[in-house]
């Protein structure tokens, strides 16, 4: 929240309140440190404001040291990646140029509609390099304005561009908080009153971008642990350069490698904020310290299996447990979903070239599918885990029953009516097809009694027997296994 205070010559007192206001003060700092503006922060004070938000730190500051013209000195400096004129007057500043560099200033030029405007009359030819270093320099503040604004990536991403550097908006000026005034506000009031609608919208909200990870990624992130100043900034700084220095395919992915390796900074439960180019709004995602324990848990765990559904989904094993560890959900539905991947690498037998790679991408996913019920089962809390063990010691040891007894295809048969029926939820069905195992290879099946007892809470244990049963057809099999 942002306060007008009488405090020693400063005007100024933002508080983070909220993630917007939070995030702010995160971009307000990165501006004044880069000035060398003076600010004060509110814990560190001894004499407060007479009317701050208890229980909140702050900045304090001068508002008049917010211009325009800074912001945009800091705008061009802190996304210098992305200022077009930038590149180009490192381009110009050589003596002599080729070819590929003449070429490349012209493509820079074409590339942005503002510097078309300016230059676009005027090809550059190695011999006129002071024409294009005046006319940018001339209109440097415009460049800069107009890059920044519209870029997808960077101002426009997460605000309204038409309302950059304004003040006294009617709205909100974030995406997914802005509202057309003049056809949309009616509807927001209670009763439909315009009057009492209020909006919450300050100029600070300008620096929100700076506050955001990596421009380079199509998601960026914030995190919102606003117990303090002093922590929101360290803890964004580390966020940032571990996101940077974290390989793998997906933003999302690249989040939660990082949230794993982040007990250095983050010990308690924190709120991330992100924001993709592809939404027009902003989304949460509330990750609580006990659930982040179990995260880290996961670490070592080989759950690296990617697998094609269909061109617009991927499904990613390691996301998918991540994301449901994150959000307390069990994993019963990706454990469901790894053994029809099973039954999909067994219809695609269609040549016996093909087969042994199968084989191999079979057995790899009745692995993950064992490590998944060992995770699932220890996040349920339950005290199933020696039944867990005796079930899958019990699958391996009919499997060599029945390979003994030439019934190779009884194995796949009944691990089929299993899964089917766990699949359906038909937990009597999956009784009778285990009885009935138990029976053909003459064994008692000490953990069935627990599953009995209440199949859906115990359903992990027929998960571990079904995924332990291993069709095994000759000797050089067993040898490549």
């Amino acid at each position: 929240m942002k306060t007008t205070i009488k405090y020693y010559g400063y005007d100024t007192l933002l508080q983070p309140t909220d993630w917007r206001a939070a995030a702010a003060v995160v971009g307000l700092c990165k501006y004044f440190d880069h000035f060398r503006i003076d600010y004060k922060i509110l814990y560190n004070v001894d004499e407060k404001p007479e009317n701050y938000i208890h229980g909140f730190d702050g900045i304090i500051y001068k508002s008049d040291s917010i211009t325009e013209e800074k912001y945009l000195d800091f705008v061009e400096s802190y996304f210098e990646k992305y200022m077009t004129h930038s590149t180009i007057l490192s381009i110009l500043g050589n003596d002599e140029f080729s070819d590929e560099q003449i070429k490349m200033v012209n493509d820079l030029v074409k590339s942005k509609t503002v510097l078309k405007g300016l230059l676009g009359k005027t090809k550059f030819d190695g011999t006129n390099k002071a024409v294009f270093i005046s006319t940018i320099e001339e209109n440097r503040e415009e460049i800069i304005k107009t890059i920044f604004k519209n870029g997808n990536n960077l101002y426009k991403n997460y605000c309204n561009e038409r309302l950059i550097f304004t003040d006294d908006n009617s709205t909100c000026r974030l995406r997914g908080y802005n509202v057309d005034k003049d056809r949309k506000t009616s509807i927001l009031g209670f009763c439909f009153s315009k009057e009492s609608f209020d909006a919450n919208d300050i100029l600070e909200f300008d620096f929100i971008p700076f506050a955001f990870s990596n421009p380079d990624m199509r998601e960026t992130y914030f995190v919102n642990n606003n117990f303090s100043v002093e922590s929101l900034v360290n803890t964004n700084r580390a966020f940032s350069e571990q996101l940077s220095n974290t390989e793998g395919k997906g933003d999302k992915n690249k989040l939660l490698l990082v949230l794993q390796n982040s007990k250095d900074y983050i010990s308690y439960d924190v709120e991330i904020i992100s924001k993709s180019q592809d939404d027009a709004f902003y989304s949460t995602l509330f990750v609580r310290l006990e659930r982040l324990k179990k995260l880290r848990e996961l670490s070592g765990k080989s759950l690296n299996l990617v697998k094609k559904i269909n061109d617009d989904y991927w499904f990613n094993l390691e996301k998918e447990v991540y994301m449901r560890c994150l959000n307390n959900v069990l994993l019963d539905d990706v454990i469901l979903k790894m053994f029809k991947f099973f039954y999909f690498e067994e219809s695609e037998k269609k040549n016996s070239k093909a087969i042994s790679e199968i084989r191999k991408t079979q057995k790899n996913i009745m692995y993950k599918i064992g490590l998944l019920v060992d995770i699932n089962v220890s996040w349920k809390g339950y005290d199933i885990m020696y039944e867990i063990t005796s079930a899958k010691k019990y699958g391996e040891m009919v499997s060599k029953e029945l390979i003994k007894k030439s019934s190779n295809n009884k194995i796949k048969s009944y691990q089929q009516k299993i899964i089917s029926a766990l699949c359906a939820h038909d937990y009597d069905r999956a009784k009778e097809v285990i009885l009935s195992l138990s029976a053909y290879v003459g064994m008692e099946f000490s953990f069935f009694y627990k599953f009995l007892e209440n199949a859906e809470e115990n359903k992990d244990i027929a998960f571990a027997f079904a995924s332990a049963l291993t069709e095994t057809n000759s000797k050089n099999s067993e040898n490549n296994d």
